[in-house]
């Protein structure tokens, strides 16, 4: 009897030395996860969740050739707006931001063709881009304007003015088309690689009469390349710029638009933009 007692008492021992043994397997495992492996998580929004292109990061889209709002510096490291916002929502998401520089003209297609994530480039809201792509609610409005040689301008005092005339836009934006409905038939609408090399053609009398871009674009380019141009008359239009996403990627859409409404609720949307243009870039008011 005793000896049948001992033994269900070591089976016991045993057991219970089995089942210490799987609890600190699985603790130790648990442990393990939650330091290396457990997806990283960032204000709510859980990044393993988010289809991006390479796991843990948010590529983004820019040209790099549209001062201030993205562009190289010195060093060869894009800096500017865009970038500042980009790597914001990227620390928001819980990704590492990974900035893209392609060529504007093709930027649409590069999207489209899982290259990247997102652009962040200042995209003009348009019906024709939305059947190919998602924006997220606008994160920038960007006003349209017309510049001129201020030693020659033709007599371009507003856009009534501009039948007949040359006009010069970037190539792929959405001014070519307004443009070529001002000039009308017997005007002539140029397009250039960036802004700044259309504005420098303003100092040649005889190539281009007026420049139509982005206000806060021209006005650095005049500013920084000290071209004897100016802004005039009213803002043409104002243009909505979201982030494009691929089509259906409906949670990168929503982490990205949750990542907007936080900074702006929070200020630090409104202190990115008055870093680099002193004013609210979600107002035309100011």
């Amino acid at each position: 009897m005793r000896k049948g007692l001992g033994l269900l008492f070591s089976l016991m021992l045993s057991f219970s030395l089995l089942l210490v043994g799987c609890g600190g397997n699985q603790g130790g495992s648990s442990t393990g996860e939650t330091q290396a492996s457990k997806p990283a998580e960032a204000n709510g929004v859980n990044a393993s969740k988010l289809k991006t292109i390479q796991e843990g990061k948010f590529l983004f889209a820019l040209s790099g050739m549209a001062k201030p709002y993205n562009y190289t510096d010195g060093d060869n490291k894009l800096i500017g707006f865009d970038v500042d916002v980009a790597m914001e929502i990227s620390k928001r998401l819980g990704l590492e931001g990974v900035a893209v520089q392609t060529p504007w003209g093709s930027i649409l297609q590069g999207l489209k063709a899982n290259k990247y994530d997102a652009i962040i480039g200042g995209m003009s809201i348009t019906e024709e881009r939305q059947k190919q792509v998602d924006f997220s609610e606008p994160y920038l409005l960007q006003q349209a304007v017309m510049f001129v040689n201020e030693k020659n301008s033709s007599g371009i005092k507003s856009k009534d003015d501009l039948k007949g005339k040359t006009v010069g836009v970037v190539t792929a934006s959405t001014y070519k088309d307004f443009a070529l409905e001002l000039v009308g038939p017997e005007g002539k609408v140029k397009e250039y690689e960036t802004d700044l090399f259309a504005l420098q053609e303003l100092k040649n009398e005889g190539r281009i009469d007026v420049v139509i871009t982005d206000l806060g674009v021209g006005m650095d380019a005049i500013q920084k390349g000290k071209l004897p141009a100016l802004a005039i008359g009213e803002p043409l239009f104002v243009d909505k710029c979201g982030i494009p996403v691929q089509k259906g990627n409906q949670a990168l859409l929503d982490a990205i638009n949750k990542a907007l409404d936080e900074m702006k609720s929070d200020g630090t949307y409104l202190e990115i933009s008055k870093k680099w243009f002193n004013k609210d870039m979600l107002s035309t008011s100011n």
